[in-house]
């Protein structure tokens, strides 16, 4: 949420996280959450901002229920989501390093034509969408954003998830990652700096 697109969302204090893209079979789509819904708590706890709401999630267990405070269409609402556990379905490239730290720290997810419609895509868009970012990340550090498409790693055409994984998986040790993104119907080149420092 920011001043500017607080008006569009009724929100009076420009804090809380806003949805922009509803994974199909996620639990936020089973949850019934919507693209534009504006989550302002999760169990009473304020929601400043997407990454606090991230931290929030990310703290709680999977199989466990969190109450999500949503603001749609100015109407209040409270939905219940069961969490699950971040795995093979998502197909996480939050992949950890010797540390246990995760190495990029970005979720990836098929390119569906739903997810073109959501992120308004072409189809000459191909690679891997952006479903999550850790706050912190190397990732996050990039400008990585969910919604945003890794379009090549290291000038290497990459064009499905799984390219994606495979290229992200084979950077060398301690080495950072060139990406080209398409992001908001522009591309830009982005550097993922290793997490992996000297000696690590």
């Amino acid at each position: 949420m920011t001043p500017e697109n607080a008006k569009f969302f009724d929100s009076k204090d420009n804090r809380g996280a806003i949805v922009t893209q509803v994974t199909p079979n996620a639990p936020g789509a089973k949850a019934g959450l919507k693209v534009g819904d504006l989550i302002t708590s999760v169990d009473g706890h304020s929601i400043n901002d997407a990454s606090s709401l991230q931290v929030i999630v990310e703290q709680s267990k999977p199989g466990s229920s969190v109450k999500l405070a949503v603001l749609r269409d100015g109407k209040n609402m409270e939905i219940p989501v069961t969490l699950e556990k971040m795995g093979a379905r998502d197909k996480e490239e939050m992949s950890s390093n010797e540390g246990g730290k995760p190495r990029w720290g970005v979720g990836l997810g098929e390119l569906t034509p739903d997810v073109r419609q959501q992120i308004q895509a072409n189809d000459d868009v191909k690679g891997a969408v952006v479903e999550r970012v850790l706050p912190g990340s190397p990732a996050d550090n990039a400008g990585l954003r969910p919604g945003d498409v890794i379009l090549s790693v290291n000038r290497h055409e990459t064009g499905s998830t799984g390219d994606v994984q495979k290229a992200l998986a084979n950077v060398p040790k301690g080495q950072d990652a060139l990406l080209l993104v398409w992001s908001n119907g522009g591309n830009t080149f982005r550097v993922m700096h290793s997490s992996e420092g000297e000696g690590a």
